[in-house]
């Protein structure tokens, strides 16, 4: 399940409800799986999972889920899992995480299983639906940059190219056969940053023509032994 940790403690707290908890015989192990994943194989949108400690009549692990993003990568990582097991007190639960990080429920019902799949389902088609709205925007913006950068190329006689990803355009000028600046415009900042473009670009271009040299670091990165000069002093 590739959803936040908040959102499937939400989703936790909403479909199981713990009034009627099913209890478990651990006697009956082998019948129980065999009934748990048949009524599982019939929730669209689940997919069973193994793993081969769970052979061991002392996991508490019975059954194993994922509930996959139709839109997303068909890998799947232990992370995504959910679990059908034996809690303490004899009762099923579903849990989700480990250690400190996990989510569980009291199941009192199979029904509460498939209607929280049927949740985490409609939150993928939501998300995607959202993702699709804000590419298109990016998309939108990055056209805008370029055509700006294609007219200040040409204004101001330089070579240049372009990629993007999610969060900011990454221009990078032709500063000559060696060397070229990068340049990252965030899309949150797109109309503030845009008309600051041709002064940024003329200036570190004219700087490199007079043989200054620049690059940004990290502050992490600089020499442990730097010595620091307060402006203040």
């Amino acid at each position: 399940m590739k959803l936040p940790l908040p959102s499937v403690r939400k989703l936790f707290r909403e479909h199981f409800s713990g009034d009627s908890p099913i209890e478990v015989d651990p006697g009956q192990r082998a019948a129980l799986i065999k009934k748990w994943r048949a009524k599982l194989e019939k929730i669209e949108g689940v997919r069973l999972t193994n793993h081969p400690a769970d052979r061991d009549s002392r996991s508490p692990t019975w059954v194993r889920f994922t509930i996959p993003d139709p839109n997303a990568s068909k890998t799947y990582y232990r992370s995504d899992e959910l679990r059908l097991e034996r809690s303490e007190q004899g009762e099923l639960i579903c849990a989700f995480g480990k250690f400190d990080r996990e989510i569980v429920g009291v199941i009192s019902d199979f029904d509460e299983l498939e209607s929280l799949v049927a949740e985490v389902l409609r939150r993928y088609i939501k998300r995607h639906a959202g993702e699709a709205k804000r590419a298109k925007v990016r998309t939108m913006k990055s056209k805008a940059i370029v055509a700006r950068v294609k007219a200040l190329a040409k204004e101001e006689q330089f070579d240049f190219a372009t990629s993007m990803d999610t969060q900011k355009l990454r221009l990078f000028v032709k500063l000559s056969s060696q060397h070229m600046i990068e340049i990252h415009i965030p899309f949150t900042r797109f109309e503030k940053v845009l008309p600051q473009l041709q002064e940024t670009i003329r200036t570190l271009r004219s700087l490199y023509e007079d043989g200054l040299r620049f690059k940004m670091i990290g502050f992490m990165q600089a020499d442990w032994r730097t010595e620091w000069i307060r402006y203040e002093e």
